[in-house]
């Protein structure tokens, strides 16, 4: 028993103890002193028969609620509780107490059915557990609408379980409902798994219909990302989703145009530098790429996605500036120093991220490039082990 109910059970016995000397028809009055004796199941057949012969009894629906609630019957609460609302409200301040009650008591047991599925072995047992949290998840949402936590926990219970179909009604309900940066973040990373997933099927299939799939989800994503800016316009997780949606359907220049819109109007912010410095890279615009990580890196110097990606600039600038120097029989070879600018950055990378295993594969190529046969077969070996 939950904080939350204890504190409404005291309020409603107090209720029932003192107005039990007020005048009351037949009904109610058995009602009350089934209640008192917890006697469940009569005071709902007594009270039945209240609200048939007076529809409009405050009390009686509120009781009604009251007995359906110690039943478990949440559904028929929030029904009793209705009709006693449109009756008047004498009642409301207690409703409102044991629906907030009744929303702590069902998403607890979500929360516990989520942790008990999480321990068993067997996958039946899990599957039925999930199926229990999604209910009680989804009874919590009938007492509180508009709690964001609850939509989480929903929506994550699908995810945990790999099932991005599941997860969509409840996220766009969660984005329709409370529509808060959250839900949109959720909401727009979904569809957009689903495009990438859809696309890669369309590679393999070359099926029109897969492709025309993947654009129809690339277009959710674009939907769903543009709303979450609209109220959240500075958001780098959905600028990031919208960028790479643009990408995948052929709006490069809007996607470049987006993102310095987004620089411009907050040039110290990581994730809008990142995404500009991103869409750069994609253009193969490397020496303007470079700049915008390394403005990211100002703010955070950790930023691991940053300092990837910033290799990866100088690796490409470096294999560029080398084939133009091949085709002019150059004598000055200056493409290793943009090598020599990419392994800094991987080796910071490597720090950071250990186990990588891509990181010290990326690295081994640099050093290879770069003469460094020793610390080249290091790396190599380092990815092989990490690999396995």
């Amino acid at each position: 028993m939950n904080k939350y109910f204890i504190y409404i059970f005291t309020l409603a016995f107090f209720w029932l103890t003192f107005s039990a000397y007020q005048c009351a028809s037949t009904e109610i009055t058995s009602a009350r002193l089934y209640i008192q004796q917890k006697n469940y199941d009569k005071a709902e057949e007594v009270l039945k028969k209240e609200v048939t012969k007076n529809p409009q009894s405050e009390e009686g629906w509120y009781l009604t609620g009251f007995v359906k609630h110690e039943k478990r019957d949440y559904k028929g609460m929030l029904e009793a509780f209705q009709n006693a609302l449109k009756a008047g409200k004498k009642y409301e301040k207690e409703i409102n107490q044991l629906l907030k009650a009744s929303w702590a008591e069902n998403f607890n047991d979500g929360v516990n059915y989520f942790n008990s599925a999480n321990r068993v072995d067997n996958p039946d047992s899990t599957k039925m557990l999930r199926q229990k949290a999604i209910n009680a998840f989804e009874t919590a949402i009938l007492m509180q609408p508009d709690s964001n936590d609850t939509y989480r926990n929903l929506v994550f219970v699908y995810l945990s379980a790999g099932d991005l179909d599941g997860s969509i009604e409840p996220s766009e309900r969660w984005v329709t409902r409370v529509k808060s940066l959250e839900s949109f973040q959720v909401l727009t990373e979904i569809y957009y798994t689903k495009a990438e997933q859809q696309w890669n099927k369309y590679l393999s299939s070359k099926s029109p219909e897969d492709s025309i799939k993947s654009i129809e989800l690339y277009q959710k994503t674009e939907k769903y990302a543009n709303e979450g800016l609209q109220k959240y316009p500075n958001d780098g997780t959905l600028n990031s989703f919208l960028f790479n949606t643009y990408i995948s359907l052929g709006k490069k220049e809007l996607a470049l145009k987006k993102a310095k819109d987004a620089v411009d109007q907050n040039p110290n912010d990581k994730f809008t530098n990142y995404n500009y410095g991103t869409m750069l890279l994609e253009a193969k615009n490397y020496e303007e790429a470079v700049k915008y990580f390394k403005k990211a890196l100002e703010v955070d110097p950790n930023y691991e996605n940053a300092i990837y990606n910033i290799a990866a600039c100088y690796i490409n600038w470096g294999i560029q500036v080398r084939e133009k120097e091949e085709e002019s029989n150059a004598t000055n070879r200056t493409y290793k120093k943009y090598f020599e600018e990419a392994k800094v950055y991987l080796e910071k990378l490597a720090e950071l991220t250990p186990n990588d295993y891509k990181t010290w594969e990326r690295l081994g190529q640099v050093y290879a490039v770069l003469g460094m046969k020793e610390k080249a077969e290091e790396a190599f070996n380092k990815a092989d082990e990490l690999r396995k």
